[in-house]
C-alpha cells in the first residue's frame, strides 16, 4: 500500500513539475536554448571559400616578410591564412572537407564545412554525441591567433558546433588534440592547434577582417 502511495506521489509531483516547466517556459528555455544551439552566422558576415589558390596566395605573401627590404607586416585574408597554415595542421580541414570556408568576426577566426563526424572522433571522444549525429555535418570552428614564439603560433580553439548544437570546451579540446596533426609544445593549452610559421613572423593579430602577421625586429 505504502509502496503504491509512494509511487502515486512521485507520478503526482513530475506531473506538477511538469506543469511549472510548461507555464514558466518563457523564462528558462531561452536561457537553455542559448547554452546548446548555436545562433545562425549573421547575414553580413562574409564567408571565403578555402582553395589552394588562396593557400598559394598567403604562401606568397607571408614569403615577403623573409625578404631583406621585405614588408614589416603581412595583410592576408582569412581564407588565405587557413589555406596556407591551417589546413596542413588539422585533419579537419583535409579531404573529407566539404566546401571549407573561412571568416573573421571581432578578433576571431572562424572556419566552417561539411565534415565527417568519424573526422573528429568515435564513442570514447564524442561520448554521447557519437549517437545522436552521424554522417556528415556542418562544423564551425571558432578562435583566437596568439604568438607563442617567433616561428609558432597557436590557434586556441574557444567554440566548435556540430551542425547547431554548442559543444562544451572540455569536448573541444578532446576533438582538438585529435584533429591536431603537429606535435604540441608543452607550453601549449590542451585546446590549442600549433602553427608552426616562418622564424620570420614574430607576432599576429586578427583586425579589420583580416589575419596580419608582423616580422621579427633586429
Amino acid at each position: 500500500m505504502f509502496g503504491c502511495l509512494g509511487r502515486l506521489g512521485c507520478l503526482v509531483m513530475l506531473a506538477l513539475l511538469a506543469a511549472a516547466g510548461y507555464f514558466t517556459k518563457d523564462l528558462w528555455y531561452p536561457r537553455a536554448r542559448a547554452l546548446l544551439v548555436a545562433e545562425a552566422p549573421a547575414a553580413s558576415v562574409r564567408w571565403m571559400p578555402i582553395t589552394a589558390e588562396a593557400g598559394a596566395n598567403g604562401t606568397r605573401i607571408a614569403a615577403r616578410l623573409g625578404e631583406k627590404n621585405g614588408p614589416v607586416f603581412a595583410d592576408l585574408s582569412p581564407a588565405e591564412f587557413v589555406a596556407w597554415m591551417m589546413v596542413p595542421a588539422m585533419k579537419i580541414l583535409g579531404t573529407s572537407a566539404g566546401n571549407p570556408e573561412a571568416s573573421v568576426r571581432g578578433d576571431t577566426l572562424f572556419v566552417r564545412s561539411s565534415v565527417s563526424i568519424t573526422e573528429l572522433g568515435d564513442a570514447t571522444v564524442l561520448g554521447p554525441l557519437a549517437n545522436v549525429l552521424d554522417g556528415r555535418q556542418s562544423v564551425m570552428i571558432g578562435g583566437r591567433l596568439e604568438a607563442v614564439r617567433p616561428g609558432l603560433v597557436a590557434f586556441y580553439v574557444t567554440q566548435m558546433t556540430v551542425k547547431e548544437l554548442k559543444l562544451p570546451q572540455r569536448l573541444i579540446d578532446k576533438i582538438v588534440q585529435r584533429i591536431s596533426v603537429q606535435a604540441r609544445s608543452d607550453s601549449l593549452a590542451t585546446g590549442a592547434v600549433p602553427l608552426s610559421v616562418p622564424k620570420t613572423v614574430g607576432d599576429v593579430r586578427i583586425t579589420k577582417g583580416h589575419v596580419v602577421l608582423y616580422k621579427v625586429m633586429p
